[in-house]
């Protein structure tokens, strides 16, 4: 199914600090190389494995809702593939931010988020109407449903150290109370906060921003630094960021189609693109 990138991410999974003491380079003429570098291996990543590192909109295209229209589940069956449900082809999806298609009269409808269920703990998410509804009868048209909705495994935030609080973008909304993990890329996160640490949502102040504190209910956690490198709500898993390191680390040394070896045969190691695979999502 077509997929459509909407708000690309903002920052990169592996930031440049990380990515130059990997390299080893200490120097900054080669700072523009090596940030493109790590964005196309991080690109070829994501394609392979279908996952999103940072969060991201995504709209998935259908020609029409599929069917059939009304299917009931095996009863006793602790996992279906229902033929009426949509599967979305980017993981881990955040949430489904709307389902939207033409009416007859080739008006855009957005269908309320009562009509439908959305199972985010299965690779791929699958979503079908609730019990008692059925799909809405789209334009017979192609490209006339589609799916919007966020994807990744973190998302970056920032802190405003006056405040005290911390705004996030492209993350599910959270609730007083939520847990929240925070983790860190090429420095540190913003004072007193630490990686690995589940701290709780203490305030909503407006959209996206948020106060925190160390445990549920308690006193709001006042920020003394805004954190160096880049901070991320949600964790990249490392499995990936090891094979984007690695992966920069061949394009940054051989930069042609072909390489001319004159001290002896040259190995691939095998464990490498290994990496990937327990990431891959495949279709059904």
């Amino acid at each position: 199914m077509p997929l459509q990138l909407i708000t690309p991410p903002t920052v990169e999974p592996l930031s440049l600090t990380e990515a130059k003491l990997h390299l080893r380079v200490d120097i900054d003429d080669d700072d523009l190389l090596i940030g493109a570098l790590a964005s196309a291996a991080r690109d070829y990543a994501e394609g392979e494995t279908r996952k999103q590192m940072v969060s991201a909109r995504w709209k998935q295209i259908l020609d029409s809702f599929p069917g059939p229209s009304m299917i009931g589940i095996p009863y006793g069956r602790p996992y279906t593939l229902p033929g009426h449900a949509i599967y979305l082809q980017r993981a881990p999806v955040i949430r489904v931010v709307s389902i939207q298609y033409l009416d007859m009269a080739g008006v855009i409808q957005t269908m309320p988020e009562t009509d439908y269920t959305v199972d985010y703990s299965s690779e791929p998410v699958r979503i079908t109407p609730v019990f008692g509804q059925i799909w809405p009868i789209p334009l017979p048209q192609i490209g006339a449903v589609w799916v919007n909705f966020d994807a990744g495994y973190a998302a970056p935030i920032a802190a405003d150290t006056v405040a005290g609080t911390i705004a996030v973008k492209g993350w599910n909304p959270m609730s007083v109370g939520d847990a929240v993990r925070l983790s860190n890329g090429g420095g540190a996160l913003p004072a007193p906060l630490v990686a690995n640490t589940d701290y709780f949502v203490q305030s909503m102040v407006s959209d996206g921003v948020y106060t925190l504190s160390a445990t549920l209910g308690g006193p709001a956690i006042q920020l003394t630094s805004g954190g160096t490198g880049q901070s991320f709500v949600g964790t990249v898993p490392e499995g990936l960021k090891a094979w984007l390191k690695i992966r920069l680390s061949t394009l940054y040394e051989n930069r042609e189609e072909v390489a001319i070896m004159n001290r002896g045969m040259v190995q691939p190691l095998p464990y490498v693109d290994r990496l990937l695979d327990v990431y891959k999502t495949y279709e059904f």
